[in-house]
């Protein structure tokens, strides 16, 4: 009964519906604070660091910050890892004498040991790599640091204009709305669209979730999930190019 309007915030990034979420740049500039710490102690004292993040379904953190770093290599749940290629990268780049090496994983990719058990990924890639390289390799978790700090210019401007689209619409007597930035725009979304879209791109739906809409609709989510997937699939698809 109140008129409501919302705005997507989330570190992850991890709201199919809109392609920004307040929060997102100020976690990506804290991990790669913290990137760059660990490549100082890694090029001192020539080891690879397997470094964790937050990204539960979404990626997007580790995928970015690995790039802007220069990880030699990045694992995310939406992108197959090729495990095999990532250990000859590292054994290759050590014996071209290259010290420092970092690996960045999203805490949302596991390793399935068998009978039902999965364990962090990075964690295992952590002693799969020492063994299989050679390279002395340590493992951190960055885990909830990563959601505090001083927010960055980028969140502050993003959250204020969403805030000001928020209110227009307020003022204009509409409610259950998201604002959403799409094509580096402030718009509106209905809120309980936005949320299905996001429980789809994220196989979650449930028995009757999609009854309200129509098939045009359904469509439209469809579009959504489709160009989120490509999005993430072409930037990773742009860490081998890079040459991490």
């Amino acid at each position: 009964g109140i008129p409501s309007i919302g705005v997507t915030g989330t570190i992850d990034n991890d709201i199919t519906a809109t392609d920004y979420t307040v929060g997102f740049d100020t976690a990506m500039n804290t991990v790669l604070g913290a990137l760059e710490r660990f490549a100082d102690t890694c090029e001192s004292h020539a080891r690879c660091n397997v470094v964790e993040v937050m990204g539960r379904d979404c990626g997007q953190i580790a995928l970015m910050t690995a790039i802007a770093s220069g990880a030699i290599a990045v694992a995310i749940p939406e992108v197959d890892f090729d495990e095999e290629a990532a250990l000859a990268r590292i054994k290759a780049a050590r014996e071209a004498g290259k010290r420092g090496m970092l690996v960045v994983v999203s805490e949302g990719v596991f390793y399935d040991e068998g009978n039902g058990i999965k364990v962090p990924y990075g964690e295992y890639f952590r002693s799969k790599c020492e063994a299989e390289t050679g390279v002395e390799t340590k493992f951190a978790r960055l885990a909830h640091m990563v959601r505090g700090g001083h927010p960055t210019l980028r969140d502050r401007l993003t959250a204020s204009r969403m805030g000001v689209k928020a209110v227009e619409l307020i003022l204009e007597g509409k409610s259950n709305l998201v604002v959403i930035e799409e094509d580096g725009k402030y718009v509106p979304m209905d809120i309980v669209f936005a949320l299905t879209t996001d429980r789809m791109y994220k196989n979650k739906l449930k028995d009757g979730d999609l009854d309200a809409f129509t098939p045009e609709q359904i469509e439209e989510m469809k579009a959504i999930c489709a160009k989120k997937k490509a999005l993430i699939t072409s930037i990773a698809a742009s860490v081998d190019k890079l040459g991490l």
